[in-house]
């Protein structure tokens, strides 16, 4: 009988610990220009347990100071994911198809990869990939069956991987993907084989803005379980908007009670497993232990 029982304690145990590792599963966008406002007290109280941090932060607030913003948020309990743009560069987006020669530009994949690493070798928790698409052109550059604009954005999830990954097992490594059911064809983006090297996808589920206002909330439930449903083994965190843009191009901020409504919309009636806020300096910062879990 203590046999059984020990064993029992074990695999309780190890449940417990395999549940530790998982990332917790609310976050919020942070731009460098707000670093040094964000309360991370505030964010720990109401359980934002991830911050997206862009990397211009190192430049702007220097490497030391954003690396102790990383180690007091640490110390909160928050995991910090370091947020930067993969084809897109100087205001213009890059092209990381070759189509003349038919290749990928590893050249430039090398480029890109190499800061993530840099940035494992801080102490970061997570790497956040942001315009890793085709800015609505995917469909020109495909020049072959085996180089193609989709192949081109998994190729490059599949090196960042491995990459990061020799680096720190553990890095949790994310990426910000269009909405939209097609957008392999403009975007070069497929959940499903994105979804094999990527631990967190991030559709931008902006139903308050732009033309996704049409929508509504059906759309941006369809859109979640879409992502849920073709992006596994990954899981997916619906990103949700802290404003709303209005008719005449004006942004509007939301109170912390209607972007609760939005997360609890989301948890409690679609797939995703996480929701994400964008952003930090527009609108109230909710308390979100009241979502379900």
């Amino acid at each position: 009988m203590r046999r059984i029982f020990t064993i029992l304690a074990l695999a309780l145990s190890l449940a417990g610990c395999r549940q530790a590792a998982e990332p917790c599963a609310n976050g919020i966008w942070l731009w460098s220009k707000y670093m040094n406002d964000a309360d991370l007290d505030e964010f720990a109280a109401k359980d934002i347990r991830n911050v997206i941090l862009h990397e211009v932060s190192f430049e702007r607030h220097g490497t030391d100071s954003t690396l102790a913003f990383i180690t007091e948020a640490q110390k909160r309990g928050i995991k910090v994911h370091i947020w930067f743009q993969c084809f897109y560069k100087d205001g213009k987006w890059i092209n990381p198809v070759d189509d003349s020669l038919n290749r990928y530009k590893q050249e430039y994949f090398d480029e890109v990869i190499e800061r993530a690493v840099k940035y494992v070798g801080y102490g970061v928790d997570g790497i956040h990939l942001d315009y890793i698409r085709f800015g609505g052109t995917a469909y020109k550059h495909n020049p072959s069956e085996e180089i193609t604009a989709t192949g081109c954005v998994t190729e490059f999830c599949r090196q960042i991987n491995a990459a990061t990954k020799a680096a720190n097992p553990g890095i949790i490594l994310s990426a910000a993907l269009m909405p939209e059911p097609d957008s392999e064809y403009y975007y070069g983006q497929d959940p499903a084989q994105m979804g094999q090297y990527l631990d967190i996808l991030m559709p931008m589920i902006y139903f308050h803005c732009d033309s996704y206002r049409k929508g509504g909330a059906p759309w941006a439930r369809e859109v979640a379980d879409h992502f849920a449903a073709k992006g596994a083994p990954a899981k997916v965190w619906a990103g949700l908007t802290t404003y709303e843009d209005t008719d005449t191009e004006k942004v509007v901020p939301m109170s912390a009670e209607r972007i609760l409504d939005d997360c609890r919309m989301m948890l409690d009636s679609t797939m995703a497993e996480g929701v994400v806020l964008f952003r930090y300096g527009l609108g109230d910062i909710p308390d979100l232990n009241a979502l379900k879990r």
